[in-house]
């Protein structure tokens, strides 16, 4: 008797799939055998994928569209956002980057991630590098960096492809950036003084130089460069590079400082360039 009833329960076990199966083929089948998701497994598991794209989605608007790093945005204190919707390659742009070590000590930097957003924050570029030299030191505790990161299969372009659209990007406009000599030494690329908004060589941000430290060539005489962790910190209660460091973040924070410093920045170098025509035509009438 209890055999009986052990069949007659597996063949009805079994009825709803093989009916849904020949109406539908296997994925009826599943469809029938887990309930059509109505489960509370299956109810469970959706609302965590749900949840899971949600965050997904917050962390790429958080970044701008870009790269999503450990580090990018992260973190107790307040991180650097856009400030506005346009999205559109601006006159103003701000540049960081971010270099991994080659070279038998590793001392020796090339480029690794290069970021670039437009005068409201938001990303224009943000991409990875795939490197022209045997990577000695990733740096990974600073640059966030890791080998996999580098490699092509996970979309890190060449740098001659990089150079190439950087180029094109930077002409005619303004750069921002804190000690862009480094990260336009890396790129190998150029960029007109007139043009160019560092942060690390404005007088009000700089400060004295250490006994024994030499000036760093552009700084103002008798000056030192200060970190812009210290920089953002001080000035825009931002918290950043706190291990593990995000090119999107530092852009963003080095575009906020010059913001909050423009006008007096740019009336600067107006009475500058007027300075420099004058004494111009002075010396030309001598």
């Amino acid at each position: 008797m209890g055999k009986k009833k052990n069949r007659d329960r597996a063949d009805a076990s079994t009825s709803a799939p093989e009916t849904a199966r020949a109406a539908g083929g296997n994925w009826a089948a599943l469809k029938a055998r887990i309930n059509a998701g109505t489960s509370k497994v299956a109810k469970a598991k959706a609302a965590e994928r749900r949840a899971m794209e949600d965050v997904a989605r917050a962390r790429e608007d958080a970044s701008g569209g870009g790269i999503f790093r450990r580090g990018d945005g992260e973190g107790e204190g307040k991180k650097p956002a856009p400030t506005g919707k346009n999205t559109a390659v601006t006159k103003l742009l701000a540049l960081d980057c971010e270099m991994v070590g080659v070279g038998a000590d590793g001392k020796r930097s090339i480029l690794a991630r290069v970021s670039i957003v437009n005068e409201d924050g938001n990303v224009i570029m943000d991409k990875f590098v795939a490197p022209t030299e045997r990577v000695t030191d990733y740096r990974t505790a600073v640059s966030g960096v890791r080998p996999r990161d580098l490699t092509a299969a996970n979309g890190a372009q060449s740098f001659k492809k990089i150079q190439e659209q950087m180029s094109h990007l930077l002409r005619g406009r303004v750069l921002v950036g804190h000690s862009l000599k480094n990260d336009l030494r890396v790129l190998m690329l150029d960029h007109p003084k007139r043009d160019t908004r560092d942060t690390s060589l404005y007088h009000p941000l700089t400060r004295p130089l250490r006994p024994e430290e030499r000036c760093v060539p552009g700084a103002p005489r008798g000056r030192g460069c200060r970190a812009l962790r210290d920089l953002a910190r001080q000035h825009l209660g931002l918290d950043i590079q706190r291990g593990e460091h995000s090119s999107v973040d530092d852009a963003r924070a080095t575009l906020a400082l010059y913001k909050k410093f423009a006008k007096k920045w740019e009336s600067g170098l107006r009475r500058g360039d007027a300075e420099s025509r004058r004494r111009a035509r002075t010396e030309r009438r001598a």
